[in-house]
């Protein structure tokens, strides 16, 4: 019987209209890669909140492998995250937060995934890829936070998170952002993220 890999990704928030690491998960949920039944779950952006959404989808199917996915606007390659934090910070115009994600605990997780593998397989196919030594203090470290938790505790042997660039689609659509901006953000098509997330979890499994 083929185990679960549970693929995450994040519903719009802030200015984008839509959100591509929600969207691969929904496009791949159900499908089969390397044997494994893939569940994609979207994810709300809401502090403390998603912790418990995450837990009640680990805890229905038990996935032999956890990959979440985020979305982040300034980086031109897939962001292979090596390390969660036990902090959350995020600031407003209208609130400051700053407080550890647990009060007791390790302050750091390094990620479970092949990312050396992971990082070749993606640039063998055209596609560029790095490390990253911090994905934000904002809810996508929370998740991947709680996803290495969660993976410890029930002894997931491939867990970890990976941010995804921009959309040419949503470059298009920040036709309003001032064009000194705009045009020193990097993106990729729709169609390359939805095949370096294929890439990932293949590496995964296979590794």
């Amino acid at each position: 019987m083929a185990g679960n890999v549970l693929l995450t990704g994040f519903e719009p928030f802030l200015n984008y209209s839509y959100n591509p690491s929600g969207e691969i998960a929904k496009m791949l949920d159900g499908k089969t890669i390397e044997g494994k039944r893939i569940v994609g779950k979207v994810l709300p952006v809401k502090h403390a909140e998603v912790r418990d959404i995450l837990n009640n989808h680990i805890r229905q199917y038990k996935p032999e492998a956890i990959i979440a996915l985020g979305l982040v606007g300034v980086r031109g390659c897939i962001s292979l995250e090596e390390i969660a934090i036990n902090r959350y910070y995020f600031r407003s115009a209208q609130e400051e937060t700053d407080e550890p994600l647990y009060k007791t605990g390790p302050a750091a997780y390094f990620s479970k995934l092949p990312l050396k593998e992971i990082k070749a397989a993606l640039q063998a196919k055209g596609i560029p890829a790095e490390y990253s030594f911090f994905p934000d203090t904002y809810v996508s470290n929370e998740v991947f936070f709680e996803v290495m938790r969660a993976s410890e505790k029930l002894k997931i042997a491939k867990a970890g998170f990976v941010h995804l660039p921009l959309t040419y689609r949503q470059l298009i659509e920040m036709d309003k952002v001032h064009y000194a901006t705009r045009e020193r953000m990097p993106s990729m098509s729709e169609e390359t993220l939805e095949e370096a997330v294929k890439i990932v979890i293949k590496t995964a499994i296979q590794k």
